[in-house]
């Protein structure tokens, strides 16, 4: 098959590198990778530093979550396209396919500055075997796209090359034998380039961070005007006035309720605290558990912060959080 001129052959050692991103280029202008940070200063960093290597463009594949919030919030001028699919290591439909490089070709093709970024959660499965796709699309041969993706990406498992060579042959029209060359060349290509896929998923997930957890004070009236809200709103989501955006602050991370009369409710944070007109800080959270105040033993670092009305919120330790959330005999 033939190469088209758009860097689909540039050697890896001439495309740009990523220091901060979980992503690595494979071509000039497609990059395959894993998802932003949970904590938000390191995702806009990420985020920055995608836009600044001229990501144009970006395909998230998960099923589970989406960063177009804060990547609309953050690079409005980024093209994002949600093409949901589960990492359970099921077949994928062609069709899935189809609009995966209909959109990205429309992209490159519209535009010769383009670059698109198709990225997963870790970058080990769902994105590489996309970015396979985008590959053959672009007119490059199996084997060396194989050998591309798993040069600038090591942990690229591609559990998903049989569905992508399934769509590819189908697409094509490719007669008897070519069927049978390919995909030999996908069962010897994996023969050869066996990859602990456990063990490479468990290595990522150990360098993760746990999410943060964090105490927010409310006045004694506020549970109740959150209830109505909710009511009347039908939403879970609600921005919270705080004093100040921590730097540990990050997606998901759990956030309970506090007042003068105890615990009040429970919270996950969605999007990074905000600075609105009126020049207060907002922080958005979904809110999971709303209830009438439990009266609670506060540890001592937790009474301290409440009663002299230290900066809103405050990060809990695993030991102060234990303390508030377990049952009290």
């Amino acid at each position: 098959m033939s190469e088209r001129p758009d860097g689909a052959g540039v050697a890896p050692t001439q495309l740009p590198r990523l220091e901060i991103a979980n992503a690595n280029f494979i071509t000039e202008r497609i990059a395959v990778g894993g998802d932003l940070a949970a904590n938000f200063k390191l995702a806009k960093q990420q985020l920055d530093e995608l836009v600044n290597a001229g990501i144009t463009h970006i395909i998230d594949l998960r099923s589970e979550w989406s960063d177009e919030l804060v990547v609309r919030g953050w690079a409005p001028q980024v093209q994002y396209f949600n093409h949901r699919i589960e990492d359970s290591g099921q077949l994928i439909d062609p069709s899935w396919f189809d609009e995966l490089t209909d959109w990205a070709r429309a992209a490159l093709d519209g535009d010769q500055n383009a670059k698109v970024l198709v990225h997963c959660h870790m970058g080990v499965n769902r994105a590489p075997s996309a970015a396979l796709a985008l590959l053959l699309d672009q007119g490059m041969g199996l084997r060396e796209s194989l050998e591309l993706i798993r040069m600038v990406r090591p942990v690229a498992v591609i559990d998903y090359a049989g569905s992508v060579l399934t769509w590819y042959l189908g697409r094509t029209g490719a007669n008897p034998r070519s069927r049978h060359n390919l995909r030999r060349v996908l069962i010897r290509w994996r023969q050869s380039h066996h990859i602990d896929a456990a063990g490479v998923i468990r290595e990522i997930r150990s360098q993760e961070n746990p999410n943060s957890r964090w105490l927010v004070r409310l006045g004694p009236n506020d549970p109740d005007t959150l209830g109505q809200v909710l009511s009347e709103s039908g939403e879970v989501a609600v921005a919270l006035n705080i004093d100040y955006s921590p730097e540990a602050l990050g997606q998901l991370d759990e956030v309970l309720f506090i007042t003068e009369g105890g615990l009040s409710g429970r919270a996950l944070v969605v999007g990074p605290a905000d600075q609105v007109e009126s020049g207060a800080v907002v922080l958005p959270v979904m809110i999971t558990d709303l209830f009438r105040a439990i009266p609670v033993e506060l540890p001592a670092a937790v009474e301290e912060w409440f009663t002299e009305q230290g900066p809103n919120p405050m990060s809990l330790n695993r030991h102060d959080y234990r303390k508030l959330t377990s049952r009290q005999s």
